[in-house]
């Protein structure tokens, strides 16, 4: 939505799961657009008994948007210069993995938009550049370690 980014600055911490993952599990990263704006992004799967909250907040020159939630889920500021945020179907409720729940459940919804655009039914929501964009995007940040 809003292009590319650059001079990252990331923090990391490993609170409870050292040892279990390669990476850690909470951090904190600010970033500039390169089109102009900034934005911070926080996440952590070390909260003792639930998510509490991962968050993507972009203040730019023509909008700003924030995504936010327990499961990141939802979009809780959308005001962007020329773009009218769509009628968003609910999201699925979160993985139940009996003692804890977490993760929102709505992998499905992808699945059923690769399987539709294959069967021309539809018009893919993302498309693989923008797929590694992310994918580059998350280890230029992880790169910072």
């Amino acid at each position: 939505m809003f292009g590319d980014i650059t001079n990252i600055s990331a923090r990391f911490r490993n609170f409870t799961h050292a040892g279990l993952t390669e990476f850690e599990d909470s951090g904190l990263i600010t970033f500039d657009l390169v089109r102009g704006g900034s934005g911070t992004l926080s996440y952590s799967t070390a909260v003792w008994d639930r998510n509490l909250e991962s968050s993507l907040t972009v203040v730019a020159e023509h909008g700003s948007l924030r995504i936010a939630g327990q499961y990141m889920d939802k979009v809780d500021y959308c005001h962007l210069k020329n773009y009218t945020l769509p009628d968003l179907p609910p999201t699925n409720p979160a993985n139940n993995y009996g003692p804890f729940q977490g993760s929102a459940a709505n992998h499905v919804q992808v699945i059923e938009n690769v399987v539709e655009t294959v069967q021309n039914r539809s018009q893919a929501t993302t498309n693989a550049l923008e797929g590694l964009k992310v994918v580059e995007i998350i280890e230029r940040i992880y790169a910072l370690k």
